[in-house]
């Protein structure tokens, strides 16, 4: 009886430590933390979190390392909203805060055509379109536009109606 005794001890003993191992084991594990939607939110550009910065979607969309050549596509696609052509590649709704934001980046960068860009996006960003066909014939020339066919140089701006038609046929979704 004594040896079945200090056997049923022994094994207690035993189970005791290796419980005791395996509860200090679980309780140092490193607990992963549920994510916080914060935290999913969170936007990282050039290695630096900006989870304390609202990002805006322009600053998405136009980030401050923007292509030259997004940078002339978006304001030859801008300019149709102001301008007849026979033709037309390209369409971007023109907002205040697609121009400024376009006007800040063309600032910080050393792009061929900046004082253009800046001359142009100035201007719309105070709310003169009045050269906006000198401005599309512009980019429209950097882009190869051929002066032979002139089926995309801008003839002359549309007319408030002829914008607001425009603007309802292609960005009716927007409103």
């Amino acid at each position: 009886m004594k040896r079945k005794t200090k056997s049923a001890i022994v094994i207690i003993a035993i189970l005791l430590i290796f419980g005791g191992i395996f509860g200090y084991i679980k309780s140092t594990e490193q607990k992963e933390k549920p994510v916080t939607k914060k935290e999913r939110a969170t936007i990282v550009v050039d290695g630096v979190a900006l989870e304390d910065k609202k990002v805006t979607k322009e600053e998405l969309l136009y980030p401050d390392n923007l292509m030259e050549s997004k940078v002339n596509e978006t304001i030859h696609s801008m300019s149709h909203q102001k301008v007849k052509a026979a033709s037309q590649w390209g369409r971007e709704r023109i907002t205040q805060e697609k121009v400024d934001r376009l006007l800040t980046v063309v600032k910080m960068n050393d792009y061929k055509y900046k004082d253009l860009y800046i001359s142009i996006l100035e201007r719309w960003s105070k709310g003169d379109f009045s050269n906006a066909v000198d401005d599309h014939n512009k980019i429209w020339e950097l882009q190869g536009g051929d002066d032979t066919t002139n089926s995309g140089r801008a003839t002359r701006l549309l007319s408030p109606e002829e914008e607001e038609q425009y603007i309802e046929q292609f960005y009716t979704d927007e409103k």
